[in-house]
């Protein structure tokens, strides 16, 4: 009897002693993001997730860090703070072409009056969409004040865009007026 309340009693601090799973993330259509990220030495909190869809087909999951959340787009866009996009691909598989295609688009719908002066590095950013995006990859865009936007893609750096222009130009592709989807903006936004 002694023994079975031994064992009892160590299987409890056993499980209170483990981590707790989820506590510290998000779940969303089976993907986990954390709440918190490190950029360098800087939090990041999660503000919210979005899902991009084309007509039926789910393409990848948004999701949208900042130092000092915010669910205002103006906010998001023209805030000189560190913050991040991750997208999180759910589809098969997404061109380089296509990725370029619909990039330019959401710059041409949200930011065709900034276009001639970003020539240069509109060209360097679709020049980091080399190969395709298949799913569970991801592509990363963080904006360090004082740097520029730094890209990732499939957990590759693939260089670093200078200037808070820029940034703000390529953040309003997902939270201008014309977002690749409202659904999209809407989560990230956390709504």
């Amino acid at each position: 009897m002694k023994t079975n309340r031994i064992l009892c009693a160590a299987t409890l601090v056993g499980v209170l002693c483990m981590p707790a799973v989820g506590v510290n993330a998000r779940e969303f259509k089976g993907v986990t993001f954390p709440d918190t990220e490190m950029i360098g030495s800087t939090p990041v909190k999660l503000v919210g997730i979005g899902l991009r869809k084309v007509l039926v087909i789910s393409v990848y999951l948004g999701a949208l860090y900042m130092e000092k959340p915010s669910s205002d787009p103006a906010e998001v866009i023209s805030s000189d703070q560190t913050k991040r996009v991750v997208l999180r691909f759910i589809y098969k598989e997404v061109s380089s072409e296509e990725l370029v295609k619909k990039y330019d688009e959401g710059f041409k719908k949200n930011a065709a009056d900034k276009i001639p002066a970003f020539k240069d590095q509109i060209a360097t950013f679709f020049g980091y969409f080399t190969e395709p995006v298949k799913r569970g990859e991801t592509i990363v865009i963080t904006y360090l004040p004082g740097t520029g936007t730094e890209v990732s893609v499939k957990g590759k750096v693939k260089g670093v865009i200078p200037g808070k222009d820029f940034m703000e130009a390529l953040f309003s592709v997902w939270f201008g007026k014309y977002p690749p989807s409202g659904d999209l903006k809407k989560g990230m936004l956390g709504g």
